[in-house]
């Protein structure tokens, strides 16, 4: 993205990757998150099944498998969260939050307006991905946990657009009823969870922010005037 590209223009010494190398991380990074968070939890509860609990139910099952693939990504986001690169990445995520509050409450797009704001979204990413984990233990009961391995597997991988658009669906609707206690208690955990996931930014972090939310406002045209660089 736009922030990425301004940091890598800063860093001496770096050489840009190749089309053929984005994509090879990009399928990799794919194929370990399928592997990670589908495959391990949903082997480890057929484990779980045959020589524990052989009789648990179909909710039971997924029940159990949503908790580990929550605990696995628990695990994975405080592990990368003390990788200084990482870490730096997240202080970009806090900087995004901050930059677009600012625009939300159609203030002027500078740091000083920016740097008063909080790095905690409604509409955050890792609130998205917190639903998706809530919501694809319902969605998966209704994939009979008797059914073969390679079924359960193919079934979990295909369902992930469905899942994915309900939680995008709740996310919206909760972030435009914050009044309404229920939908505060909805996007609560998601506010937890980005105290990993977000950190305080500095000030050149929150003026690329703000390049890059005006670069994507002149670029979708919208509100030219407030997208012009000042």
């Amino acid at each position: 993205n736009y922030s990425a590209s301004v940091v890598s223009e800063n860093e001496e010494g770096k050489q840009e990757m190749s089309n053929a190398a984005v994509a090879t991380s990009m399928i990799t990074a794919l194929a370990l998150g399928i592997g990670i968070f589908i495959l391990a939890p949903l082997g480890i509860t057929n484990l779980i099944r045959h020589y524990l609990m052989p009789a648990m139910s179909n909710f039971e099952y997924n029940v159990i498998d949503g908790v580990i693939r929550a605990i696995f990504f628990f695990i994975y986001l405080i592990s990368i969260s003390f990788m200084d690169e990482i870490r730096r990445v997240f202080q970009y995520h806090g900087a995004e939050h901050k930059t677009v509050y600012t625009f939300e409450a159609n203030e002027d797009l500078t740091v000083e307006n920016a740097r008063k704001k909080s790095t905690l979204h409604p509409r955050c990413g890792t609130t998205f991905l917190m639903f998706v984990l809530a919501i694809s233990i319902i969605v998966f009961s209704f994939v009979p946990s008797t059914a073969p391995f390679v079924v359960k597997f193919l079934a979990r991988v295909v369902l992930i657009p469905l899942i994915a658009g309900i939680a995008y669906e709740i996310i919206r609707f909760a972030a435009r009823h914050l009044t309404n206690p229920f939908c505060r208690a909805l996007v609560q955990p998601g506010y937890w969870l980005q105290r990993i996931t977000t950190k305080e930014p500095d000030d050149s972090q929150l003026e690329i922010a703000i390049t890059a939310l005006r670069e994507a406002l002149l670029y979708d045209a919208v509100e030219p005037q407030r997208a012009a660089v000042a």
